[in-house]
């Protein structure tokens, strides 16, 4: 039989659920249990911690130095991967592992991230879900004083020195923008410029909010905010309006991002009542310091600090 040119060939077969799946990514791994795919992680990578879950399974090394031995000896079918192992996947291909990359630089990727990689492991509808709980959780809720704000993404404890801070084009400015805030590093040349104290003088922040990659006790985050007393003529200074979240969760643009919205908000509403969370989910640490609007110490300092492992999204 002759076939006419004008014919469609048949699609590609699709790919074959996977059944054993590495991710090195923290932000990757807590998709992959947040889409209930954690019976099919097979290994993590040295910075993964949340879920617990995940924080037991077998370690492949960070995102710059993969142990391909070690990711190759657990015999995965599937590797979910950042950009920025464009070379793992390379590698991982002619040894017959497929790989899907995932971006994850603005919110709009991350929400995709988790729809691609849903579908590729054959649950759609579970990244669907997971996006609209995280749209719903983001929902843009801009605050009416539209406070000018600093966010201190990383130093050293002790000294402003080395300062570095979140500019533009990152997960937090865009987090600023839904809450009508005003990122004052906004038109930084670079994502995470490292600042002088004279141009954070210069900036007068109303607002500074102190990011901790890990949960620290309400007298770390006391003397955190100390610190900042050495520019006293800043007004997020002046003002008492220095404050501290810490948590892996403020530096892993994953799920579990809501809950950093959430609280940046109520960082930045004025007056805003102070409630104790209550821990949801056992081993999720956190710290939530506010200064400046809790009620007046002993001393007369108006402070309140909560070390918690608060509600998660």
């Amino acid at each position: 039989m002759v076939l006419s040119g004008c014919e469609k060939a048949p699609p590609p077969p699709a790919s074959p659920v996977p059944q054993r799946i590495v991710a090195l990514a923290p932000n990757l791994t807590e998709t992959l249990f947040a889409l209930g795919l954690g019976d099919k992680v097979v290994g993590v990578g040295d910075y993964s911690t949340w879920p617990p879950e995940a924080a037991k399974k077998p370690r492949l090394g960070g995102l710059f130095d993969a142990n391909l031995e070690r990711i190759v000896s657990l015999k995965p079918d599937l590797a979910v991967l950042l950009p920025s192992e464009k070379d793992l996947a390379a590698k991982l291909r002619p040894l017959g592992i497929d790989s899907i990359i995932v971006p994850n630089e603005t919110l709009a990727d991350v929400e995709r991230s988790f729809t691609v990689v849903a579908e590729r492991c054959g649950v759609p509808e579970a990244g669907e879900r997971l996006a609209a709980e995280w749209r719903a959780g983001l929902a843009p809720n801009p605050l009416p004083n539209r406070p000018k704000v600093l966010i201190s993404a990383g130093r050293g404890e002790g000294r402003l020195a080395d300062l570095l801070v979140a500019g533009p084009d990152t997960f937090y400015q865009e987090l600023l923008d839904r809450l009508g805030a005003v990122n004052v590093f906004a038109d930084a040349p670079v994502r995470y410029p490292k600042v002088s104290l004279e141009e954070v003088v210069a900036r007068a922040p109303d607002v500074i909010l102190e990011l901790r990659s890990e949960a620290i006790s309400p007298e770390t985050a006391r003397q955190l905010v100390t610190d900042w007393n050495q520019l006293g003529g800043v007004p997020a200074v002046r003002g008492k309006r220095v404050h501290v979240i810490g948590g892996d969760y403020t530096v892993i643009p994953g799920p579990r991002l809501p809950r950093l919205y959430a609280e940046m908000r109520a960082a930045l509403t004025p007056l805003a009542p102070l409630s104790h969370r209550t821990p949801a989910r056992p081993g999720e640490g956190g710290t939530y310091l506010r200064v400046g609007w809790g009620r007046p110490s002993p001393g007369g300092r108006e402070c309140d600090g909560r070390g918690d492992g608060g509600e998660g999204p």
